[in-house]
């Protein structure tokens, strides 16, 4: 605020003021001239601050929770709010499997129940099976929708992390084979500020700034990347890339709804997926003298985590940094002497152990055909 008093100014300019104009004399501290100068200015100076709040929380740029969202409401934009991690069944990622024979076997009725849960080994991200899901005499697996039990970020899973189930049947398995990162938070200050700060060129629409705004606002979204021309004049590409995982069909076809709303009459745009570029590696481990069973088993599975972490988190289009990777394992624990890399494999061949570097449009991610993708023996 420009030309803010403090309590002290004020003061100082009431007692002035009287001096200079008046006949009262008598402002020693405890007087009553004095006394109700310090009441009144008080009071002035709280309303400064109050208004300095209130002139701060007008203006987009600093405009902060309920205050955003009342700026929100003049251009009709609302907060994105929070949403439930989910996954359809046409997906492929919640999957109920036998090891042998059939499902059939296993369960006579031939169908995983609407409301049975699964969730990880300790108990926690609880999701729930949506809708009856039936599978023929002779399946051996079946791919089941199912939505966690509540909003946010934090039911967001990596692969393999739903196990458990309540079926309780003997025999029976379950698991998530790839990530699920649909569920979002409620849309963060900043995030909505650049949304509102666009909003008047994307309510014209048909520009690129209205395309990557309909795009961003689907859940599950972190970036976009919009190739122009990609299939001749009055065509272009928009390249989703996802909050975490892979992008699935539901979210493509999700940005793919949202982009056909606001381009122009006479214009194609494609919503794709990045080319994914599948990783397999295995590294040995050599670790110290001291080091016991339980520990060796436990950097293992921390150095399989430390290596999914960096190849998850290259950029698309990005380098697969060879010495990075060794650090990043040997980061992991002082008891790691040394590693050797056994399997280097990329895009299903064998690599020499160096940088790899991929199309702009490409990205790195753990084998989504392997199991065991990334392994540390």
């Amino acid at each position: 605020m420009l030309f803010k008093k403090g309590y002290g100014e004020l003061v100082q300019d009431a007692l002035s003021y009287l001096e200079t104009n008046t006949d009262i004399t008598n402002t020693s501290v405890g007087g009553i001239t004095r006394s109700l100068i310090e009441i009144i200015n008080r009071n002035v100076a709280d309303y400064y601050d109050v208004l300095d709040i209130n002139m701060t929380m007008s203006f987009l740029s600093t405009a902060e929770g309920y205050f955003l969202d009342l700026i929100g409401s003049l251009f009709n934009v609302s907060r994105s709010s929070a949403s439930k991690a989910s996954v359809s069944a046409v997906d492929n990622v919640q999957r109920f499997y036998v090891t042998s024979g059939t499902l059939h076997d296993k369960i006579a009725t031939d169908i995983i129940p609407e409301g049975t849960t699964v969730n990880a080994s300790n108990g926690s991200m609880v999701f729930t099976v949506t809708s009856d899901t039936a599978f023929s005499v002779s399946a051996t697996e079946i791919y089941v929708p199912i939505q966690a039990e509540d909003v946010g970020s934090k039911y967001n899973v990596g692969t393999n992390v739903l196990t458990v189930s309540s079926l309780g049947v003997t025999g029976v398995y379950t698991t998530n084979r790839l990530p699920i990162a649909s569920g979002t938070d409620t849309e963060s200050d900043s995030n909505y500020r650049y949304r509102l700060s666009n909003a008047t060129l994307a309510a014209e629409k048909a520009n690129e700034i209205s395309i990557r705004l309909a795009a961003l606002s689907t859940d599950g979204v972190a970036d976009v990347v919009i190739k122009k021309y990609a299939r001749g004049i009055g065509s272009y590409d928009i390249i989703v890339i996802p909050t975490d995982g892979i992008a699935n069909t539901a979210l493509i076809d999700g940005v793919q709804t949202a982009i056909d709303l606001v381009q122009a009459c006479g214009i194609k745009g494609t919503a794709i997926a990045p080319t994914v570029v599948p990783v397999d590696i295995e590294v040995k481990l050599i670790f110290t003298s001291d080091a016991t069973t339980a520990e060796k088993t436990n950097i293992r599975s921390n150095v399989v985590t430390a290596i999914e972490a960096y190849i998850v988190n290259i950029p698309m289009g990005g380098t697969f940094v060879y010495n990075e990777m060794v650090q990043q394992i040997m980061d992991v624990s002082t008891k790691i002497k040394d590693m050797v890399c056994s399997c280097y494999y990329f895009r299903e061949e064998p690599h020499f152990q160096k940088n790899i570097d991929i199309y702009w449009d490409e990205m790195f991610y753990p084998n989504p055909g392997s199991a065991e993708a990334i392994r540390a023996i």
